[in-house]
This record gives structure tokens, sequence and C-alpha cells, in this order.
């Protein structure tokens, strides 16, 4: 029996592939959105939840990073879900998720075994001229690479400072300007200039 949990992982494959093999393809339904977990999405989940089954449903959600609504809109169905019904959440960074959801669900993290993308720059250690420096090689992103930037600065930030809602929202709202072909420079330094203040709080 399955029971209810949090994958803290970026090998979504992996994972998927890994479920599969051990429950099979009838008694899974994925929920993969292509960058972020909007509030649709939850209203799918919730839809498919609701479907009644005699058999335990083990319904996964992969994602980069879920909008705090949401989130909010799926706690109801965390702490109470329907009958034969299981729920698996995969995401990147716990810091990711709200309290309240990290409260409903235990929480597993799994080692990333394969190479990944890196920030190329010491968040622990940057000091303005290093902030300077990182804004000059990267002043003339196009479209996709900024998104990128932003993917790999949201996920290193958080790795060492607690975000609230409103903070991590802002990430969102970067990385829908950067689909606008806003200018890189701009959005970079809003940014690690908000992580450098938070740092010296």
């Amino acid at each position: 029996m399955f029971i209810s949990k949090i994958i803290i992982s970026e090998d979504f494959l992996g994972i998927k592939e890994e479920m599969i093999n051990n429950f099979g393809i009838k008694k899974l339904r994925f929920f993969i959105p292509q960058n972020e977990f909007l509030l649709d999405d939850a209203r799918a989940v919730e839809k498919e939840s609701y479907i009644a089954e005699t058999e335990e449903k083990i319904i996964v959600l992969m994602a980069d990073s879920y909008r705090i609504e949401a989130q909010n809109f799926l706690l109801k169905l965390l702490e109470e879900p329907p009958k034969n019904i299981k729920f698996l959440i995969v995401v990147p960074s716990k810091n990711l998720l709200l309290p309240t959801i990290k409260s409903r669900l235990i929480c597993e993290k799994r080692k990333i075994e394969k190479e990944v993308k890196k920030l190329d720059l010491d968040l622990k250690r940057m000091d303005l001229r290093m902030l300077f420096d990182f804004l000059q090689k990267n002043e003339n992103l196009d479209k996709n690479e900024l998104m990128d930037q932003i993917a790999l600065l949201a996920k290193e930030c958080v790795k060492y400072k607690d975000f609230n809602a409103e903070e991590l929202e802002f990430f969102y709202e970067s990385y829908e300007l950067a689909k606008l072909n806003s200018k890189s420079s701009l959005i970079l330094a809003t940014l690690l200039l908000n992580y450098y203040t938070k740092n010296e709080k």
C-alpha cells in the first residue's frame, strides 16, 4: 500500500518510471505541467480525485514549482482525500512548498545522481563585485537562456533562505517577464539584489 508523500528530487523521469514499475500504469494518474503547477492543474487534480475508485489510485504531481493559489487549493484535498486516493508530490526543493502542504505529508529527499545545470555564481559567498560580474556576463541573454537562469537562480536561492509566498511569487513574475523578452540584466539584477539584501538582514 502506498503512503501519500512528498519527494524532493529533480529526476521526474526516473521517479515516473519507478512508480510505473512498482504500481502499474493503471493505478497511476500523472499531472506534469511543462513549467509551473497552476490553479487549473489543481482543479484538474481535484476532478480526477473524485472519480470513484474501488482500488487504490495514486495521483502524481510533478513540477519545477507550484503556484501559491494552486497549493492552497490542494490543502483540503490532501487533508481529507477521497476513498482509495493517494498523492505523490515531486518538487526540486521543499522550500518551494507552503508549510501547510509540508505539514500534511511525509517528506522524502532523493539524491540527484545525474549531472544537472548549475548557477555560475556562489550565492553563499556572493558580494556586490561578484554580483556585478555575473550580471555583466549575462546581460545579453536571449529569452530561453534568461528563463533557464531564473529557474536555476530560484532553485539555488531557496536552498539557503526561506522565502514567503510573496517572495516566491516574485520568481514566477520574473519568469513570466522573461517570456516577454524583457532585458535580462534588469531582471537578474532585481532578483539578485533582493536575495543579497535578504542575506544581509
